[in-house]
């Protein structure tokens, strides 16, 4: 069994299409030797500066420059829950972080956006986890049921695309450090 990642629902109900799913669960689609399930985006955003250290709760001059030491990631929040977990992408990171650890599936494949922010979006989800399992990357631009099939005859191993995800993690990071120092 082969699981899918896709980076939203409406590419997931594209993929399940063309392989002729039809049966949906709570959060994926399963049938024909794969499951199907999607990321909202970012499930998985930067700590805040607070997160890092409490002194940064108040902003004073004297705490600036702040760089942390290493760039962790937490559950996206709800802006509106006054920094808590956003609920949704809690369930939905966890159930992908289940089907990961299904016993039954042999491999893991990314099909998120082509472009360094969908790497970026799923290799955070899945490197979140330490699943000894091999990742694949489907790369496609279209998501037609005749494209989903030959990109499926056509995966790539995840870690030929590592250039792009630190391209995106480059440009996430410095971000970070320009959105709070300036």
């Amino acid at each position: 069994m082969k699981l899918i990642l896709a980076e939203k629902p409406s590419v997931a109900k594209n993929i399940a299409d063309a392989l002729q799913i039809k049966q949906k669960k709570d959060g994926y689609f399963e049938g024909n030797n794969y499951i199907i399930t999607w990321a909202f985006g970012h499930l998985l955003q930067l700590y805040d500066a607070k997160d890092y250290d409490p002194k940064m709760t108040r902003w004073k001059l004297d705490n600036f420059p702040f760089i942390p030491n290493r760039f962790q990631y937490k559950v996206k929040t709800n802006p509106r829950s006054k920094g808590r977990p956003d609920p949704g992408a809690n369930k939905q990171l966890k159930l992908i972080h289940a089907l990961m650890k299904r016993q039954d599936v042999d491999a893991i494949i990314s099909a998120t956006d082509y472009d360094r922010e969908g790497q970026l979006i799923g290799d955070s989800i899945i490197y979140k986890q330490n699943i000894n399992k091999p990742i694949y990357r489907l790369l496609l631009n279209e998501w037609t049921a005749e494209e989903v099939l030959q990109g499926l005859e056509n995966i790539r191993p995840n870690k030929e695309l590592r250039p792009l995800l630190d391209a995106g993690m480059s440009r996430q990071w410095a971000d970070w450090i320009i959105g709070i120092n300036l």
